[in-house]
């Protein structure tokens, strides 16, 4: 098989994972813990979920339902890694590798949107920043928050990275 075509089916496979499936485990999350409407929408390839205001739900329910996509994220690369070191063929090992790209390339754009969005709170609003106003928690707090969960997730990525690299066989070149 062409090498072009796994590439595309790989990151196609990916967006999928973030644009569709993360979404929709989203969606279930906030069907179940969340009070109020949770309205769905199509927003050209995405789904696009509006949730209910944060102010009449839980802060501990509404953390859970803001971090599932992250969650997904996470489930799909963990999965793909061991079939990563199940598989033996370039093929597959190459589209693995890409899908497992994109679900990282999502993990560190979420991450420093909520990072801008509190920074600067009053130019766009995130679910992040909703959530932080629901716990009527200060700037201050808030950052220190994103700050924890940035160091949770790089370093989960860069020990994901490592985990990678060593299922990759080095092709030595004479």
């Amino acid at each position: 098989m062409n090498k072009l075509i796994v590439v595309l089916l790989g990151l196609l496979a990916g967006l999928i994972s973030i644009f569709f499936f993360n979404e929709l485990i989203e969606f279930l999350a906030s069907a179940l813990l969340l009070k109020g409407q949770t309205q769905i929408a199509f927003n050209g390839f995405k789904i696009c979920l509006t949730l209910p205001a944060a102010a009449t739900n839980v802060l501990f329910a509404y953390a859970a339902v803001l971090i599932t996509p992250l969650a997904g994220s996470v489930f799909f690369i963990e999965i793909t890694l061991f079939w990563l070191n199940k598989t033996v063929s370039d093929v597959s090992r190459t589209f693995i590798i890409i899908f497992q790209l994109i679900n990282i390339g999502y993990l560190i754009i979420t991450i420093f949107t909520a990072i801008i969005s509190v920074l600067l709170r009053l130019s766009f609003s995130t679910d992040w920043l909703q959530l932080l106003n629901c716990g009527k928690i200060s700037y201050n707090q808030g950052l220190v928050f994103l700050l924890l969960v940035t160091i949770i997730l790089l370093s989960y990525i860069n020990v994901l990275a490592k985990r990678i690299k060593k299922s990759i066989p080095v092709i030595s070149r004479k």
